[in-house]
Order: structure tokens, then C-alpha cells, then sequence
């Protein structure tokens, strides 16, 4: 370049800041993580943004372990809760690209015990008539007991009367994917998360996300979750984690919508699947009509604006969103960002109403700075 006119030096230059920002950009950006270390408003979180296949920033500070002085890895294993919903649609979505199940399928058709007319479509977008959260303890519990079964737990589920007429609502909550999840393991016979295994993750190379331990190695990478309360950070635990030790049970109930632990990095892989339309390292994962349903709005004329297991924002034409991602209850973001050819995690591991000043202003400054 050092040959090239001034003019064409100064004209380069404003091309490639324009396409990523200068350097101290994305300083600014771990201006925003460090800084909230250091006024102990997080324990530690790791940040990773991709942009058309490449890294423009990576990076981990704080720490994973307050109490033994672990500091924060960005290859550590986080608890992502709801961030699981989307690898979870994405798995169901497999078994309609293989003509196994259709959306709009009536779930009796395949729980004829079930008490209504909704579909597998409202099923992913919260508007079956299924209970949500804001249900009742009694009602939740079916959700919480990780010593049943998904089998057991969707048979509770169909017991209940439902709370509304299906599409005239959305409520938000879990039970309607475990219903989804159980509908997957009749069909192949496997259960959730192996089916997940085959149709998802090992395609996508992803080796540090799951549901259940069954051998993993970690090398105890799991980052804790803490609770802040004043200036103190106190450890607490995921409803997923056996009482003896952090991360995932080693058997017992799949949490289909929100059960998932992951890296950064995996999550960044499975984040440029549904970026790139389907494709991962020139392999079909999903087909590209999947991938578009899932980021189209399915919440018809109702307010919020939820795809199949993605949260939606600026939707474009026919409703398709042009950003879409997921937050999790213990403090993580995903998301995709189709305009800029963007994909973003943040990862720490908090309650979300703790978590979310810092994910904003993350997210908000990553924004702003990768244009």
C-alpha cells in the first residue's frame, strides 16, 4: 500500500474502517467488559462477535470461580437456559426437513391425550395454550423435577386443561418445548438430546454443548453462577445442577428448552449455521425454508414478536426478522444480525434482572461499533 498515491492510501483506509472500525474500537468494547469487572457489577463473562466467517473480538475477563480464584476462560462451559431454545427448534426443524413431522400438525395427532387443538407451530412460539412461567408453583414443578423423565414429565403436561384458546395468546415458558422435545423422541425412538446429537451438533462440530454430563470432559470449566446481593457475590445454582457439584446431571429429566451448557465458541458455530442460511463449512445442516420459518414472526397479530425459538427484532417483509437471538435466565445472549453478517455471545452467569444492565450495554456497544 505504501506505493499507491496518498489518495488511494486515504481512500483504503476509510474503506476498511468503515467495513470493522479502528483498532481502538473494539478496545472500547473490552473497555465495556473490564469495566464491569472491575466495578463488580459481573463476576466474569466471556464476549465473542464473529463477522463474515471472521473473529473481531474475543475475549474473557473476570472470573469463573470467585471462591478459588479461577479466572474467566473463553473455552469455559456455561449454563445458557433459554439461549438453549433456539438449538432446540433447530433440532425439531431437522425432523421436518426429513418429513418426519409438519408444523402444523396437531399435537393430538401424536398425544391423543392431549386437550386441544394446537399445533407443533404454537408449541415454538409459546402459543399453544400451555401453561407458561407465570403459571402456578404446582403446575411448574412438572418442569423442575429432574428425577423424571421427558416421557413422564409431558405426560403431566397433557393432563391440564389449557390456559387459553390456542394463537389467541403468548405465554412465555418451557413446558410447551418439552411437549415438542417428547414428540421428537416418539418419532425416532432416541431420546432428545441423542437425536440432537445426530441431527445437530455433530454436523456442526460442536464437542462442549450439551444437556447431560454422560462422560464429558470438562476439566472443570464450569464458570458458577453467582447472585449479587450489595456488594457481595453469592454463589448459587442452576435448577439443572445436582445438589454435590456445578453443571449438568448425568441423567434423569432433559429440560429440552432450556437445559443446555456451551462455549462461546460453539455457540458462535451454531449461531453461523442459521447466519449463513442453513450451511456449516460448505455442509446443508438445516434447509434454508427451515432456517427462514424460524426467524419469521409466528405470533401472528399479537404483540411480541417471537419466530420458532428465536426472539425477533426490526422484522423486515413478510415479517422475517433481519436480527434475531436469545437471552438465557443466568445471564447469556445470542444473537444474529443478518444486515451486518454478525453473530454475538456474551456469556456471564448471573439471574437475568442482575445480568441484563451489562448485556445491554454490551450488546449496545458492539452494536455501535461493528458496523
Amino acid at each position: 500500500m505504501t506505493n499507491l498515491p496518498l489518495i488511494l492510501r486515504l481512500a483504503a483506509a476509510v474503506l476498511i474502517a468503515a467495513s470493522f472500525g479502528p483498532a481502538s474500537d473494539t478496545e472500547a468494547i473490552s473497555e465495556v467488559l473490564n469495566r464491569a469487572v472491575s466495578e463488580k457489577r459481573i463476576p466474569g463473562a466471556v464476549v465473542l462477535v464473529k463477522q463474515r466467517g471472521k473473529i473481531v473480538f474475543e475475549e474473557a475477563a473476570g472470573y469463573a470461580d470467585l471462591e478459588s480464584g479461577r479466572r474467566m476462560r473463553g473455552d469455559d462451559i456455561f449454563m445458557i437456559a433459554s439461549s438453549t431454545k433456539p438449538f432446540a427448534a433447530s433440532t425439531i426443524m431437522a425432523l421436518v426437513d426429513r418429513g418426519k413431522i409438519r408444523l402444523d400438525d396437531p399435537v393430538a395427532h401424536y398425544l391423543p391425550a392431549f386437550p386441544g387443538k394446537s399445533t407443533i407451530r404454537q408449541l415454538l412460539s409459546h402459543t399453544s395454550g400451555i401453561f407458561g412461567n407465570s403459571a402456578k408453583p404446582e403446575q411448574l414443578e412438572s418442569i423442575r423435577n429432574f428425577n423424571r423423565s421427558l416421557k413422564e414429565v409431558v405426560e403431566l403436561i397433557v393432563r391440564q386443561p389449557l390456559e387459553y384458546v390456542p394463537g389467541e395468546k403468548y405465554s412465555y415458558g418451557g413446558a410447551s418445548f418439552c411437549v415438542a422435545g417428547r414428540i421428537v423422541e416418539m418419532l425416532t425412538g432416541l431420546e432428545f438430546d441423542d437425536y440432537m446429537q445426530k441431527v445437530l451438533l455433530e454436523p456442526l462440530e460442536l464437542r462442549e454443548t450439551f444437556y447431560r454430563a454422560n462422560g464429558k470432559k470438562s476439566d472443570g470449566r464450569f464458570a458458577i453462577v453467582y447472585s449479587k446481593t450489595g456488594d457481595t457475590f453469592q454463589r448459587t445454582k442452576a435448577i439443572t445442577e445436582p445438589p454435590d457439584r456445578p453443571g449438568p446431571r448425568s441423567d434423569g429429566f432433559i429440560l429440552v428448552p432450556g437445559g443446555i451448557y456451551s462455549t462461546a465458541r460453539d455457540a458462535a458455530a451454531f449461531l453461523e449455521m442459521h447466519l449463513n442460511q442453513g450451511m456449516y463449512k460448505g455442509k446443508r445442516i438445516l434447509s434454508e425454508s427451515s432456517v427462514r420459518e424460524m426467524r419469521t414472526k409466528q405470533t401472528g397479530a399479537l404483540e411480541t414478536a417471537y419466530g420458532l425459538g428465536w426472539q425477533l427484532s426490526r422484522l423486515g417483509a413478510g415479517g422475517e426478522a433481519l436480527s434475531f437471538g436469545h437471552g438465557g435466565a443466568y445471564g447469556t445472549d445470542i444473537w444474529v444480525d443478518l444486515e451486518k453478517k454478525l453473530v454475538g455471545v456474551i456469556f456471564t452467569q448471573m439471574p437475568m434482572a442482575q445480568a441484563r444492565p451489562f448485556l445491554t450495554e454490551m450488546k449496545e456497544c458492539i452494536e455501535k461499533i461493528i458496523r
